[in-house]
């Protein structure tokens, strides 16, 4: 007598099932991580640009800078670092903007007069990040998934006398 085998489509359409949930849970997984890639990208990329606006910001303010006149503050005390954070930033683009000054003097030649031609060195940092509160970078925000901080830093050459340095 002869036994009629029969169930050997019903496994393997529940392997062929269960392969195919594989690969749609893994497709699913790859989505939402480019996802959450292109948006952090995105963040970083607008966190740079507010560094960048905070830069050009802080080179207008220092455009034409005498010997009285200094970082953020007149006058300055050459080799203190100022801060100030950019509020307006803030509003425009949602990341704060945190500028740091450091200005030395030096002497390097002489003018037609024979005075000392001093020149000041402008040492500029902007941090830009989207935390919460406070200056950056923000400690109380670092933990968080969507904190995004960049940085940018420039040094500027200013003779005393406002013109451009050689």
């Amino acid at each position: 007598m002869m036994h009629r085998q029969s169930g050997f489509a019903y496994i393997a359409a529940v392997v062929f099932l269960v392969v195919l949930a594989g690969f749609a849970l893994a497709a699913l997984r790859l989505s939402t991580t480019s996802q959450a890639t292109v948006n952090q990208q995105v963040m970083a990329a607008r966190a740079n640009q507010a560094a960048r606006g905070g830069i050009e910001w802080a080179l207008y303010r220092l455009k034409g800078a005498t010997s009285t006149a200094g970082c953020f503050t007149s006058p300055a005390t050459p080799g203190t670092v100022d801060g100030t954070t950019l509020a307006d930033f803030f509003a425009a683009t949602g990341f704060r903007v945190t500028l740091t000054c450091t200005a030395r003097t030096y002497n390097e030649g002489q003018n037609p007069d024979g005075s000392n031609r001093a020149k000041n060195i402008f040492e500029l940092t902007a941090t830009a990040c989207n935390g919460a509160s406070g200056p950056c970078p923000d400690n109380g925000s670092l933990a968080s998934p969507d904190y995004v901080e960049r940085k940018r830093s420039v040094s500027i050459c200013i003779a005393t006398d406002g013109t451009e340095c050689y």
